[in-house]
This record gives C-alpha cells, sequence and structure tokens, in this order.
C-alpha cells in the first residue's frame, strides 16, 4: 500500500482505495456500490480470515481475528450501512488504521487505487435531505459514470464503539490573553468539539468546514493587513484536518507557510492520519505540530505552547 502520494505533500491530491458492497434491497433487487477510503488508512488488504466470535459484541462487529500477534475486530460495512449481512463467499478485509486503532473492514471486493484532487471530492452537505450528524458518508466521487462514496470510517467506529471517539472530558487550563484561533475541519461533530472546547478555554474561534473556505478568509485578512491592520489582532493560530473536500490541510498549510504574510503564523494539523507514516508530509509543509484526533487535552496544551512564543 506505499505509494508515491505518500511521498509528496500540498499537491491537493489523495490516493483512494475503491471497495464495492453489494447488498439485496427491499424490493429483492441486488444493488452494487462503489466506495472509497483514503489509502493513508489503509495497512493491508487480505482475504477474509476466521474470526471468532465474542460474546457482547455489536452485531456489526462479526468477530476477532489474529493478525500477526495482534487481535483486531471485524466489521461488517455492509450490515452496517445497509443492516444486510454480508454473506458472500468471497470476501475481502481492508485493514485500517486511525486515530490509533486498527480495524479489519469485511467488502465484497476492492477494485482499484484511484488518484485524485479534493478539489473533486463533492462534500455531501450540498444534497438535499442530507443530516451530516448521521451520515457516514464524507464525499462523493464521480468517476467514469459511477459515483465513489468516500466513507467516514471514524465515524463509524465511533458509532459502534463510543469510547474510541474524541473524549472531551480531558482537563485544560484557561488562557489569560485573547487569542483568535481559525479551525479547518469537515466533521460537523469533530468541529464542534473542537470550537466548545477551545470557547471554554478562553479562546476566540472561527470555524470553517474546509481548507479552501479558511484560506479565502486568510486572503481577505490580506487586505486588511495591507490597509494598516495587525495580524496578531486578527487571528494568532490556525488547527486544521487534513482530509477535507475542495482543499486538504496540507494545502492549506503550505499555502499559509509560503506567504509572506501568514508564513510565522502558528499551523496545528489535527487529524486521524497522522502517523509515523505520513508525519514526514506535515513537515514538509511548514506544520508546527501534529496530533492525532483523541488528543484533544493535549490538542489545547500545544496550541498553548505555541501561542506563548508570540
Amino acid at each position: 500500500m506505499k505509494t508515491n502520494i505518500l511521498l509528496e505533500s500540498g499537491t491537493n491530491e489523495l490516493e483512494v482505495v475503491e471497495f464495492i458492497l453489494k447488498y439485496v434491497d427491499k424490493s429483492n433487487n441486488e444493488q452494487i456500490q462503489s466506495f472509497g477510503i483514503n489509502v493513508a488508512k489503509v495497512r493491508e488488504i487480505i482475504r477474509m480470515p476466521d474470526l471468532t466470535k465474542m460474546p457482547n459484541m455489536p452485531n456489526t462487529v462479526y468477530g476477532v481475528f489474529n493478525l500477526r500477534g495482534q487481535i483486531i475486530p471485524a466489521v461488517d460495512i455492509c450490515k452496517f450501512l445497509y443492516n444486510v449481512p454480508n454473506y458472500s463467499a468471497e470476501r475481502k478485509m481492508i485493514i485500517a488504521e486511525f486515530n490509533k486503532v486498527r480495524v479489519g473492514f469485511i467488502v465484497h471486493d476492492v477494485q482499484r487505487i484511484h488518484r485524485i484532487s479534493w478539489n473533486d471530492i463533492i462534500s455531501p452537505d450540498t444534497m438535499q435531505e442530507f443530516d451530516p450528524e448521521k451520515s457516514s458518508i464524507i464525499g462523493l466521487i464521480a468517476y467514469q459514470n459511477k459515483h465513489i462514496l468516500m466513507l467516514d470510517v471514524e465515524k463509524i467506529i465511533a458509532d459502534i464503539d463510543p469510547t474510541s471517539a474524541i473524549d472531551g472530558s480531558q482537563p485544560y487550563k484557561i488562557v489569560d490573553k485573547k487569542f483568535h484561533v481559525y479551525t479547518a475541519e469537515d466533521s460537523v461533530v469533530i468541529r464542534k468539539m473542537i470550537t466548545d472546547r477551545l470557547i471554554k478555554a478562553g479562546f476566540e474561534v472561527t470555524s470553517f468546514n474546509d481548507g479552501l473556505s479558511c484560506w479565502e478568509a486568510m486572503a481577505e485578512i490580506e487586505e486588511r493587513i495591507k490597509a494598516g491592520e495587525d495580524l496578531k489582532n486578527i487571528v494568532n493560530l490556525v488547527i486544521t484536518d487534513i482530509e477535507m473536500p475542495k482543499m486538504d490541510g496540507y494545502t492549506l498549510t503550505k499555502l499559509i507557510k509560503d506567504s509572506p504574510t501568514f508564513g510565522k503564523l502558528p499551523v496545528v494539523i489535527f487529524s486521524s492520519i497522522v502517523s509515523k507514516d505520513v508525519i514526514h508530509k506535515g513537515e514538509s509543509v511548514g506544520a508546527d505540530a501534529q496530533l492525532t484526533k483523541p488528543q484533544i487535552g493535549e490538542l489545547l496544551d500545544v496550541v498553548r505552547i505555541l501561542l506563548e512564543r508570540e
């Protein structure tokens, strides 16, 4: 799964593993749908292993299996999304890792890897009757007469096991000065959690649902600075996710750090895919810190330390 995209940064591109699910709808018709998962979250793809049933497991977790000494839960994506179990004889397992969690996703088949731009991913919140707090889809890719749905695997795991989600109960300190923080995060739930925690800690916060919206707002700030305003009186730090439609966090960070106006502005990358395999990408675009999403308590500490340097 090691591909060239892992060696690049600031290109606003990603590689997506396409897999398919098959299910029979209420009219007894077979349906086939393509889904996608970021290559950065995929460790390997294996044949369906033997599973061991465990008591008191959620009905979407079909058991656990041993992979080179590590016990990993197996989640049936078809059961989770459509409430239809995957009984196909030719199933595959996608081993994913994010937020320091490793999990196996049972799928019908894995198709190929696509390299695309984040700008080509349509945010599902543009669709009518879409509830971002309930949906497990973070984007839609139109590709060769089909639609690939980008799966929010973090939300799926958080729904199955709420203890794996961000812990908002960690203690925090109140800041003495008024600092203004910009955040770029496409998840409504996580964006609200980060915002609430920052506000409770004494920060002023402006939130954006993707990197492009954040960068456009900063372009407006540049005009204000040219008119004589001080950057420190407008924004003091940026927190960004990596995976976002329109513009990813690496590209946003690179634009900020390459800018004569914003180059010294601290940027913190806060993402589920921050790991030793990709941390060099954040370093290459100039990120001041990189944290994985369960570490919200540590995020506030890092933000405070960076701002105290100013």
